[in-house]
């Protein structure tokens, strides 16, 4: 029985994750193409199902939407209570991450994975929280749709029209152990939309004219299933790789190029990618050497083939086997592979006659349920000539040299040997001479031993000697025999010796991955862990490695990692080329070959996160040696995005701690400033009402500073203390019906002492209707518009204020006639802190901000546009004036 020996790389990774997979909690995703296909209630029913076979099963969040069937199936399972969360006056429900944790079940129940949660939670996203249960071993069973995916958000967003805010990252379904697809007919799930199973009221009326029409539906659902189909795929896959099927399954078309170095192999691939293209199906690029050494002209050659498959996205997969019909089958079974794309042979060789024929002709004989397309050669004759590949010097002369003398030296023994031995027993010494030739590299040495020594033995040794002819009929058949017995055995031992070659090879690749995998769980740092896999990797592949890694979207030779190399400027601009275009260049490439190092980009799933450079001591890179730089380089490349990710989140909490107690210390700090102020202004205010006190204009002046100021610290002080109460969500809205024009006339009333030196001109029209608003909070916004007018505007200049009606709606408006706002700078004034650049720094830059947030939470827009007549600003805020109604 034939052993199919599997792709090292592969198994050992597959290993490793599968080992991962059987040690770690298990997540399960009903997955469908919209709301309102089941997911909940296949969940319930699973949830259930697993109950009744002994599973604890809690109930983490499940949402019902008021569906009776739904909530019939949540009967019987433990619920953990719902954490209680406020945000803008508003109490939302939330998953209570901590009791699911604390409570540790064998499986929890956690609805709608792509949901925000509210500020304030430990975590910004729900699958976040699913993750952490995970690494808690807890099992969860999670309900995720298709536009909810990162990845086909774009696709959703074009194919809907709809934007799509709540999103999770593909590694979700990466990490999940089963998907279960979710199903039903796009005219199906109308029904149910139709019939309030889906959404409940007018809802389910908005939902028909917008999202869920059957066309969008129809797409939706395309994408799902395919998503699903490339899930199981990769299982498959893993599953074929560790040996646990019988065969390849043919669900999805796959082609596979075979690849050499023949200049018609750029053909091939770019007549692969065609196809693959037109099919929408993956392909794969394979070399299989059979571990003879290429000339320089077809090592670069190969090199150049391999590189233009990886320029058009295939899948680049090179091995050592002397047997290349058999290691093609391996490799196709292995991925799965439907199409195999082949040239036709431009030349027979001697050795088809006894190998059972061509490659292709043993492709096509033992192809089994593959298809083959053979591409045909446009320089290629209808006649090929035929070729003796074996009379090339592909070892180099000098073995030839060596095997001369070898015989040579068995002559000289034979000779002295031969008197008590006789001619016949000569032969057997000849013999081992040849068998001994085979440890050499090639099979020419081995014929031309066995060519020669066999004319020595018959001048020399067999009767009568010293002639070619052959007088004893047996004597002829011996020394035919001989021919034909050195030849098969040299060979056979040559090609015992090569496989062995060729096995110690994929045995020292192995344990290269394998310790580089292991340096991973040894080191501490990801700098740590660079160094220790080039070191590993510079023992098998002699030079200098090194690492630029990429930070801020930048490279930065100065953080180097690995062997320190110093880069002069045109080195430099080699790598920072390689990064910049994302290709592979250097020594030994097509591209920039002049200079000293190869430099391969680092290419993680979503960017670039660095430049691997090495500076061989041999004069060029074998292909062989390249797929394995290729290979760790992936490796590395996803550790150090990985430990990106980490150090992203890791920042994002300390961000999230140092916020809350930078809000903490700020609301205290801003409550025990605004006690004393309350004080100072209101004293300053009794000095300047008191009638007993006698005032010169002087004091009357430090009276009304005082006073000025007090106001304007007091301001700052209030901004503050909104900013704290708005980034903690504890802002509460109260509508009432306010009437605008009132509310406008009482912030003016307010602040008259401040706008003494400026001429105030209102217009308010008539008949503005009430609207339903937070009078408080409006005030405040409205406060600080005014406030900002008056610090910039300058003195005795106009500030107009305005209450009009516009269509639906109440424009409250604020002109100034100060130094006006450009229209690139229009948005980023109601940033957080932003000053226009040349401008006097007055206040915290947070009065704007809070007015925008706070508008928005009204339901309002303010916005800014050039000032009448083009001269300084207008802001106005737009509120609906059919609110209340």
């Amino acid at each position: 029985m034939k052993i199919e020996r599997p792709n090292p790389d592969e198994l050992l990774a597959s290993i490793t994750e599968e080992e991962k997979k059987k040690d770690r909690a298990k997540l399960r995703l009903f997955f469908g193409m919209s709301a309102g296909v089941g997911k909940t209630f296949a969940m319930l029913e699973a949830a259930q199902k697993a109950k009744q076979e002994g599973t604890d099963v809690v109930v983490g969040i499940v949402e019902t939407h008021g569906r009776k069937e739904t909530e019939a199936l949540i009967h019987g399972l433990e619920i953990i209570p719902r954490k209680k969360m406020e945000y803008k006056g508003t109490v939302f429900e939330e998953l209570d991450l901590e009791a699911v944790l604390a409570r540790k079940p064998r499986l929890v129940l956690i609805d709608e994975l792509a949901h925000t949660n509210i500020p304030g939670a430990r975590h910004t996203k729900r699958y976040q929280d699913v993750l952490e249960i995970l690494d808690a071993g807890i099992d969860v069973y999670t309900t995720v749709n298709v536009q909810h995916i990162e990845s086909r958000k774009e696709n959703v967003e074009k194919i809907t029209g709809v934007s799509i805010r709540e999103t999770v990252p593909d590694s979700i379904l990466e990490r999940s152990d089963s998907i279960e697809l979710i199903d039903i007919t796009p005219i199906d799930l109308l029904k149910r939309l139709k019939a309030g199973k889906v959404y409940l009221g007018d809802i389910a009326g908005r939902a028909l004219s917008n999202f869920f029409k059957e066309a969008p539906l129809t797409a939706l659902r395309e994408i799902a299933l395919r998503l699903t189909a490339e899930h199981v795929d990769r299982d498959i896959q893993e599953m074929t790789t560790l040996g646990q099927t019988a065969g390849a399954w043919n669900l999805n078309e796959r082609l596979m190029v075979a690849v050499s170095h023949s200049p018609y192999s750029e053909q091939l691939i770019r007549a692969t990618r065609r196809i693959a293209y037109n099919l929408e199906a993956p392909w794969i690029a394979v070399y299989i050497s059979p571990g003879e050494k290429l000339s320089d002209k077809d090592e670069r050659q190969l090199k150049k083939n391999l590189d233009l498959a990886r320029e058009l996205s295939a899948q680049v997969i090179t091995l050592t086997d002397l047997n290349v019909v058999s290691a093609l089958q391996r490799i196709a079974k292995q991925k799965n592979v439907t199409q195999i794309v082949i040239g036709r042979p431009t030349a027979r060789h001697v050795r088809d006659l006894f190998g059972g024929g061509d490659l292709l002709s043993q492709l096509v004989r033992h192809a089994g349920d593959l298809d083959v397309h053979v591409i045909r050669h446009p320089e290629s004759l209808p006649t090929r000539n035929w070729r003796l590949s074996f009379l090339k010097f592909e070892t180099g002369f000098r073995y030839y040299w060596y095997s001369f003398w070898i015989i040579l030296g068995t002559t000289l023994l034979n000779l002295f040997v031969q008197k008590w031995v006789g001619y016949r027993a000569v032969g057997f010494i000849f013999l081992m001479a040849v068998l001994s030739v085979g440890f050499f590299e090639s099979l020419g040495p081995i014929l031309f031993t066995a060519i020669l020594s066999g004319f020595i033995w018959n001048f020399f040794f067999i009767p009568p000697g010293g002639t070619l002819y052959v007088s004893a009929p047996e004597d002829m058949m011996m020394l035919f025999a001989y021919f034909i017995v050195t030849s098969i055995a040299g060979i056979l031992t040559y090609r015992i010796m090569k496989q062995q070659k060729i096995l110690r090879e994929r045995e020292e690749r192995t344990q290269l991955l394998y310790e580089a995998s292991r340096v991973g769980m040894i080191k501490d740092t990801i700098e740590s862990y660079v160094i220790g896999v080039l070191e590993k990797l510079s023992f098998a592949i002699p030079g200098t490695f090194f690492v630029l890694p990429v930070k801020e979207g930048k490279l930065y030779p100065t953080h180097m990692m690995g062997r320190s190399v110093p880069l002069d400027m045109k080195e430099f601009s080699v790598v920072q080329w390689v990064f910049e275009h994302n290709k592979m260049a250097g020594k030994t490439t097509e591209t920039l070959s002049g200079s000293h190092g190869l430099y391969i980009p680092l290419r993680a799933p979503q960017t670039i996160v660095g430049v691997l450079g090495f500076f061989p001591k041999a004069a060029g890179i074998s292909t062989e040696q390249l797929d394995v730089i290729y290979t760790v380089s992936r490796e590395i490349a996803l550790v150090i995005e990985r430990e990106h990710f980490g150090e992203k989140l890791r920042e994002t909490q300390k961000i999230k701690e140092s916020e809350k107690l930078y809000q903490g210390l700020l609301g205290s700090i801003s409550q025990e400033l605004k006690i004393p102020l309350v004080t100072i202004s209101g004293s300053a205010r009794a000095l300047k009402e008191d009638a007993t006190i006698s005032q010169t204009p002087a004091h009357q002046k430090l009276v009304d500073d005082l006073l000025d100021a007090g106001e304007r610290l007091n301001w700052i002080v209030e901004n503050l203390l909104d900013m704290t109460r708005i980034s903690t969500g504890v802002i509460s809205v109260r509508k009432e019906k306010q009437d605008v024009v009132s509310l406008v006339k009482e912030v003016l009333k307010k602040y008259a002492h401040m706008t003494s030196h400026h001429q105030i001109v209102t217009r308010f029209e008539e008949r503005i209707s009430p609207v339903l608003t937070d009078g408080r909070l409006l005030d405040h916004a409205i406060s600080n518009i005014l406030l900002n007018a008056i610090s910039y505007a300058p003195h005795h200049s106009v500030i107009s204020v305005a209450v009009i009606r516009r269509h639906q709606l109440v424009e409250i408006s604020v002109n100034d006639e100060g130094p006006g706002i450009q229209a690139e700078e229009q948005e980023k004034i109601f940033q957080k802190f932003y000053r226009i650049p040349g401008t006097i720094k007055v206040g915290t830059g947070l009065g704007l901000h809070i007015s925008k947030t706070l508008v928005e939470l009204l339901d309002g827009r303010v916005y800014v546009t050039k000032g009448e007549g083009g001269v300084g600003s207008k802001f106005v805020i737009s509120l609906k004036m059919d609110i209340g109604k």
